[in-house]
């Protein structure tokens, strides 16, 4: 069974109450370390409760991510149909600036490019009977360098994972050289249950590079 890192059009359906959980959830806000506050929406019906030109936005964002090959598995970037599915099809959150002048937040006619700062996605990692086992999938934008964005976001996905279903959370590929990342999720609670040595083939590493697998009980 291919997984879905590997192979983007794989999409694994969630746990039977997640759809209705999902209707619970509300946007949660927070402020981040320069005192700026934003907003965390729950997007719970797919790339339609989405902004267009902001899906294409977060698109080109993530495309580059993977032609600059140093945090995704992927070699190419995907199209934008199937990237709205991979990200949005499921469950996700996307990180918004407040402003006044939007106070409904996902709305056309917004500067994506200063007020996106990041989106992260809740799926299962296993079908069936182990569906509630989750894996997530988080991106920062380039307006989020150096704000605590990363750790909100894993706030938030601490909080809406369980509301979903979800009993335990993996990552399956964060890479040993990658240690920002590691640092959130260890301030959060995660630990490292596993690792595939010489998993990565990176740009930014001239030998291969082990990958982490990190958990967390989420009851």
């Amino acid at each position: 069974m291919p997984a879905l890192l590997e192979d983007p059009t794989t999409i694994l359906p969630a746990p039977p109450a997640a759809k209705a959980a999902a209707k619970q959830l509300h946007p949660r806000r927070a402020v981040l370390k320069d005192s700026t506050a934003v907003t965390l929406y729950p997007i719970t019906n797919g790339p339609f409760g989405v902004p267009a030109s902001l899906i294409e936005y977060l698109h080109r964002e993530f495309s580059d991510e993977i032609v600059r090959g140093s945090t995704y598995p992927m070699e190419e970037p995907m199209s934008l149909d199937v990237y709205r599915g991979y990200w949005f099809g499921t469950f996700a959150v996307v990180a918004l600036v407040d402003e006044d002048e939007f106070p409904e937040g996902l709305v056309e006619g917004r500067d994506w490019e200063r007020v996106c700062l990041g989106t992260f996605y809740v799926k299962p990692n296993y079908p069936g009977r182990c569906s509630h086992v989750c894996n997530a999938g988080f991106f920062t934008t380039p307006a989020a360098r150096g704000r605590g964005v990363g750790m909100v976001m894993g706030q938030t996905y601490l909080a809406v994972a369980p509301v979903l279903g979800y009993k335990y959370s993996v990552f399956n590929l964060v890479f040993a050289n990658n240690v920002a990342s590691i640092k959130i999720w260890e301030k959060l609670g995660f630990q490292v249950i596993g690792r595939v040595p010489r998993a990565a083939r990176l740009a930014n590493s001239a030998e291969l590079v082990d990958a982490l697998i990190i958990g967390r009980d989420l009851v």
